[in-house]
């Protein structure tokens, strides 16, 4: 290759890259720290450590849930910035999560279904716990009252479950922003709006880097657990960046299957970037070019359970770092087992 084309490629990519990292966050998201809990939700405790031995070697920015929330809405987010959140309020978050973060003094926020609180599940927190811990290293936060699939109620009762939560956290915790998580990050284009109007930020379980594009009611996280926990994995995934997209909002309900996803980027792609954009589905994918600045991205096969996910990724130009962009779809034909 052409030297003066090759040092004029790899400008091109970190000036794609650095615009990329400009005001972005990645969200990680947890449930068990556990050596013996369900593994499919489990990170040991181990494990985790190396998580945040890494955060800290590393010098990232690890914040509090409502700060990046804040930093987000002001356009000053920092650079290598990181939020660590956990869904439902397990015991072990507190038994095994929270001594560690105390031992880095690294913020976590944790969303919590408040009717097994209120019947005092075994395997939950109780509200005496969650008041002994809160603070500087623990927030907690809305994920309904009894963690139910919102598309499958009424938008009257998708109220309710969330409305009846915030106010238990309140009587229970104190006052707390309006900061939500969908209950198997499920959610449609008219709850996302319905939670838009009721004051709330909201986060679903997709893969992604927070930025400046992101729907403020489909704010991705990046599940920890099983092989995508491993440290080879949580590397890639804390140095993440966000797909240079324009902003868009994708209807996770759909009705021809498997669906389509297009993308349009903020800025035509050159050959390098367009060759090594990859998108990943079970069965893999068929991709549509339209130009160098759209591409349509189709599963070869049917979507066969409830929720189904497509991630794309693409080189950044800065070594070990990718830009990474999913939608989580969800096929109502079918129930949970």
């Amino acid at each position: 290759m052409n030297v003066v084309l090759y040092r004029g490629l790899i400008a091109l990519l970190l000036l794609f890259a650095s615009t990329a990292n400009a005001g972005s966050c990645v969200v990680l998201m947890y449930h068990h720290f556990s050596d013996t809990k369900p593994k499919s939700t489990s990170v040991s405790p181990e494990l985790f450590e190396q998580h945040l031995q890494y955060l800290q070697d590393n010098h990232f920015k690890v914040l509090k849930l409502k700060t990046m929330l804040a930093h987000l809405k002001e356009g000053t987010l920092p650079n290598k910035c990181v939020v660590l959140t956990a869904d439902d309020a397990y015991q072990s978050i507190a038994e095994n999560a929270y001594p560690l973060l105390e031992k880095y003094q690294m913020p976590m926020s944790v969303f919590v279904a408040t009717e097994p609180m209120d019947k005092k599940y075994p395997a939950m927190m109780s509200w005496q716990k969650m008041r002994d811990i809160q603070g500087e290293i623990m927030q907690f936060y809305n994920h309904t009252s009894t963690h139910s699939h919102l598309l499958d109620l009424n938008k009257e009762q998708v109220k309710v479950k969330i409305t009846q939560a915030q106010n238990r956290l309140e009587q229970q915790l104190g006052k707390r922003e309006k900061i939500l998580a969908y209950p198997y990050g499920e959610a449609s284009l008219a709850i996302l709006n319905q939670v838009k109007n009721m004051g709330y930020s909201a986060f679903g379980q997709h893969s992604g880097v927070v930025s400046e594009t992101s729907n403020r009611q489909n704010l991705p996280r990046f599940p920890m657990a099983t092989r995508y926990a491993k440290m080879s994995s949580f590397k890639t995934k804390v140095n993440a960046l966000p797909m240079p997209i324009k902003a868009k909002t994708t209807n996770p309900i759909f009705t021809q299957n498997p669906p389509t996803l297009t993308l349009e980027f903020s800025k035509p792609l050159n050959k390098y970037q367009q060759n090594n954009f990859n998108c990943f589905a079970s069965g893999g994918v068929n991709m549509t070019w339209e130009g160098n600045q759209s591409v349509a991205i189709t599963a070869n096969n049917p979507l066969d359970y409830r929720r189904n996910k497509y991630n794309c990724t693409m080189p950044s130009g800065q070594k070990g770092r990718y830009y990474w962009y999913s939608v989580q779809w969800v096929n109502l034909k079918i129930k949970e087992q």
